[in-house]
């Protein structure tokens, strides 16, 4: 028999963060372009410079590329140091619990676990999306806001959850 109501109380831990952290940033809204497109024309650029062979081509391919290969490089590594940081100060190398979902048929109700404020609420019709992941669903309040649902934390299987998900989403659950 299906439930009418899931309650999911959410320990977070630092695998599911950083999991999260890769999927929002390199994977949804895709920052990982601008970076590659960069060094792309920058490689381009060397390539020519040293086809060229004119005085001082070999110079300005050396630096076209420390600039085109540098940059990325120290992009994505102060991404992952960030995240690193993150995981540090929210102290997520032990898992602790961090906020309690309800889902149920009025929407999604949120109760922070951490301090005391005002439970979120938000009818399903202003849930932006969910996104099935490997051992973890985001679902997205805003484009701004998600909440973490890991496997297993739930009253049900996840899968059972993520039925639940889709019938009252629809098309705004994607794999």
């Amino acid at each position: 028999m299906k439930r009418t109501e899931y309650t999911i109380p959410v320990r977070l831990d630092a695998k599911t963060f950083r999991r999260f952290s890769y999927f929002d940033t390199l994977k949804l809204r895709k920052r990982w372009v601008r970076p590659v497109v960069f060094a792309l024309i920058l490689i381009a650029f060397a390539v020519v410079a040293l086809i060229s062979r004119k005085p001082q081509s070999g110079m300005i391919t050396a630096v076209l590329l420390a600039v085109g290969l540098g940059l990325p490089l120290v992009y994505f590594g102060s991404f992952f140091s960030t995240v690193n940081m993150q995981v540090a100060r929210f102290g997520l190398d032990k898992p602790h619990r961090v906020y309690t979902v309800v889902l149920n048929a009025d929407g999604v109700h949120v109760t922070n676990n951490q301090k005391a404020e005002a439970p979120v609420q938000v009818p399903w019709k202003e849930v932006q999306a969910a996104f099935r992941a490997k051992g973890c669903i985001y679902l997205y309040v805003n484009a701004a806001r998600a909440f973490l649902l890991p496997d297993g934390q739930g009253n049900a299987p996840a899968e059972e959850i993520w039925e639940y998900l889709v019938k009252h989403m629809g098309d705004r659950c994607k794999f």
